[in-house]
């Protein structure tokens, strides 16, 4: 069967079981807390009924939350968005390439007029053949219905006149006519491309300036669940088993054989009014004043002339920023709802985790070496907040990630489903593994031996692990991402796939987080393929926060029409990086000038910087750097064996390589374009680097990678597995084949189940060889 073929198969049976829930009112509907807002974590509400599911706001991280806490995407058909910014919409594109393989066909998106132009933008790395988008009109006057509720929209708009539509456009462009595509900012704050470039690249965009602003909120009503079916009144009325007794429940009135008609509303129990509930983002204190004096919200306060309590909320989920929700006005407006009303905050002043599985195999390997894989900080302790409780005229709760409102049946909040992390209980259950206490002993043994000669050796360049997983984030390894630490002040980041700023939030903690951003001198994208780069938006308009000094973005230069279409129809970005494409480094041929040259020198501490393309899509690179300490480091990105590669690599201290399949998959891989874990070392050994770190493992290795058969091999000696949150120098290196024996037992579940599969795989093949014969 054809991809094609599968997916309208999936569509198929996905439109079938729809249908047939269409016919009634759902009987159960929850709000559920996804991301809390917390740092390093997304803002978002799953709402989910036993019809569909709806999603408000999709930042960087909600499928991974989605699929590490089992609530299903794969059912979403409607995502609303409260602002038409990253912070909303990051982790957007991702979704939609993971639901279109699970047989979603459509998505509509509720927002901002204009919202789904995201898609024209990340459309050369968020390819959906399979997946239609659309988009809802949103007019004041537009109301959503389905057969769970119906959807009021109220635009909320900015109370200031801003000339941000002509900061930017073609104003901060100056063409010249060089081939030079080493992009600064000059003096007058203008920046430089080629008059090549422009002419093939922007010309679409330059016919659509219109920037995509505005703010909605969403007032929603579930529809009244019809009453139960009375079966003795139906009796007495002469009606029959059989499927009458649905059209009855379902509210539709019937017509019996002999010609009498019998009413839903005479044998069912009356109906029961479908709750309220709102979501809201006042995105700053500009827009307070259009959220008071909005008329359509007093129909839903208890101030309202015409009381009329179906129409009181039970829940209000505010998205607003805290020092909004601080402003007396806004809590002003928040008292003219009845006190039955639940006012649910999910901003980045709650304090809560999201992430469960990371804290947990961190727990596990922080025993395997104590500083190589530090336990992570607690979740970010915020104070300055408004406090949660009840008091005489709000109930007041700050979300935390599973979280929930109840509002069918309607019982209202549950906090009873949330995540705690029990560092206790998750050392245990690795101490009563077979064998790994002895495993242990010897390791530190081992580790103690070797660190002798390892002890005065610097503690930098350090390499801090943020992603080891390839295409999707799962709940054990985020999408690619590394962070090179030249020393403390000095940092470069290699890939940045979505989440990545999340992992810097949850390693760094709120005290050490700020410090290393700012030391982010560079970004290094390898290529276009969305795992590498979604996380780029959050890195920079964070890092903005932290220090006006652009960051020298190494790129693809085909990134740049991406970056350029965003910056023009949604929010400003091009002041806060200087792009040199990864064409004008390649080796022996590059492109940049001398001042150029000399500034990367001195911001990144480097020696040299250089680049090959490599045997994997169009525009994919690796990249080798040579530091001022004359280290030299190299990362292949995503490749195939690249004798390209080699020479570029040629006796390097690291070698990172992607190993996305284990060996006996060597035809997946190169249709892929990916290499087996033997090919990545193949290559190490081909180039004579000092050491090899594995990364970049295919989702079904979700713990561990399956290893050659014999991990005491000499060939293993100098290669080493990367884990997401592993922070090692590179004086450490050696310790990490050490690291073989102990990681066997701690994860042999998942070692065993990797064993058969490779088996079974192995069986299938000689049987096709052994019938061919």
């Amino acid at each position: 069967m054809s991809v094609k073929d599968l997916h309208r198969q999936l569509q198929k049976i996905r439109r079938e079981k729809i249908s047939k829930s269409e016919k009634y009112s759902p009987s159960t509907v929850t709000l559920q807390v996804l991301g809390s807002g917390v740092p390093g974590a997304p803002a978002s509400l799953y709402v989910s009924t036993d019809h569909s599911k709806y999603l408000f706001n999709c930042g960087e991280g909600t499928q991974r939350l989605a699929h590490e806490h089992h609530l299903r995407l794969s059912k979403l058909e409607h995502v609303f968005f409260t602002t038409p910014t990253w912070k909303n919409m990051g982790g957007l594109p991702g979704m939609a390439l993971t639901i279109q393989d699970t047989g979603v066909p459509q998505i509509k998106l509720h927002g901002p007029k204009g919202i789904v132009d995201i898609f024209d933008a990340v459309k050369r790395f968020a390819f959906l053949a399979h997946l239609t988008v659309t988009e809802a009109d949103c007019d004041e006057k537009s109301i959503y219905d389905d057969s769970c509720m119906t959807i009021r929209y109220v635009p909320l708009i900015e109370d200031i006149t801003t000339d941000s539509d002509t900061d930017f456009d073609q104003a901060t462009i100056v063409i010249d006519n060089t081939d030079y595509y080493a992009h600064e900012f000059n003096e007058n704050r203008k920046r430089r491309i080629s008059q090549q470039y422009r002419t093939n690249k922007l010309s679409k965009i330059e016919t659509n300036l219109r920037k995509i602003r505005g703010c909605i909120a969403y007032i929603c009503k579930l529809h009244p669940k019809t009453g139960k079916l009375n079966l003795e009144k139906c009796v007495e009325k002469g009606v029959t088993p059989g499927p009458i007794l649905g059209d009855l429940k379902a509210g539709k009135d019937v017509t019996l054989p002999d010609g009498t008609i019998i009413k839903s509303s005479d044998v069912c129990d009356p109906e029961i009014p479908g709750p309220i509930f709102i979501v809201l983002e006042c995105p700053s204190e500009h827009y307070v004043e259009s959220l008071i004096s909005n008329a359509i919200f007093r129909e839903y306060q208890c101030c309202c002339e015409e009381k009329n309590e179906d129409n009181w909320p039970a829940c209000i989920v505010h998205f607003t920023p805290e020092k909004v929700i601080k402003m007396s006005k806004y809590r002003e407006w928040m008292e003219k709802f009845p006190t039955s009303t639940q006012h649910l905050i999910i901003n980045a002043a709650n304090n809560s985790y999201s992430f469960e599985a990371l804290h947990q195999i961190q727990h596990k390997l922080n025993l395997v070496h104590p500083t190589i894989f530090p336990i992570l900080p607690d979740s970010v302790d915020n104070n300055d907040h408004i406090d949660e409780g009840q008091d005489e005229k709000l109930r007041i709760h700050r979300a935390k990630t599973l979280n929930a409102v109840h509002l069918r049946p309607l019982q209202g909040l549950d906090q009873t489903t949330q995540i705690n992390i029990n560092r206790k209980d998750d050392i245990d259950k690795v101490f009563n593994l077979d064998g790994f206490l002895d495993e242990l002993a010897q390791l530190q043994t081992e580790i103690n031996a070797k660190s002798k000669m390892l002890k005065h050796l610097p503690e930098y360049p350090k390499l801090l692990i943020l992603g080891t997983g390839s295409c999707i984030p799962s709940k054990h390894r985020n999408t690619s991402g590394l962070l090179l630490r030249i020393d403390p002040e000095t940092s470069i980041l290699l890939d940045c796939g979505e989440g990545t700023l999340g992992q810097l939030i949850r390693f760094f903690g709120k005290d050490g987080f700020d410090k290393v951003l700012k030391s982010i001198k560079a970004i290094y994208v390898s290529h276009l393929h969305a795992d590498h780069h979604l996380g780029l938006l959050s890195i920079l308009q964070q890092r903005q926060c932290i220090t006006k000094d652009p960051v020298f973005l190494f790129a693809p230069r085909e990134i740049y029409s991406w970056l350029q279409i965003y910056h023009l129809k949604f929010e400003h970005i091009n002041q806060l990086f200087n792009l040199i494409p990864n064409q004008n480094l390649i080796i022996n041929s590059q492109k940049i000038g001398d001042d150029i040259q000399e500034k990367l020198k001195v911001t990144l501490k480097i020696q040299q910087i250089n680049t090959v393309e490599v045997n994997h899509c169009l525009h994919s690179f690796g990249v080798s750097l040579i530091l001022t300490s004359g280290k030299k480091i190299v990362y292949s990105g995503d490749t195939q064996p690249c004798n390209y590669l080699v020479d570029l690599g040629r006796d390097c201290d690291l070698l990172i390589h992607e190993a996305t399949m284990e060996d006996g998959m060597e035809k997946e891989a190169k249709t892929k374009m990916h290499s087996t874990i033997s090919q990545a070392i193949q290559i190490g050994k081909d180039m004579n680097s000092k050491f090899t770190l594995l990364t970049h493992f295919s989702q079904r290795y979700s713990k561990i990678p399956r290893l050659p058969e014999n991990s005491n091999d000499p060939n293993l000696s100098n290669v080493g597995i990367a884990f997401d949150n592993m922070h090692v120098s590179l004086s450490e290196l050696p310790l990490l084949p050490l690291f073989y024996p102990i990681l066997r037992i701690l994860y042999s579940e998942s070692v065993t189940i990797l064993e058969e599969k490779a088996i079974r795989r192995q069986q299938k093949v000689e049987l096709i060889n052994n019938s061919t014969r």
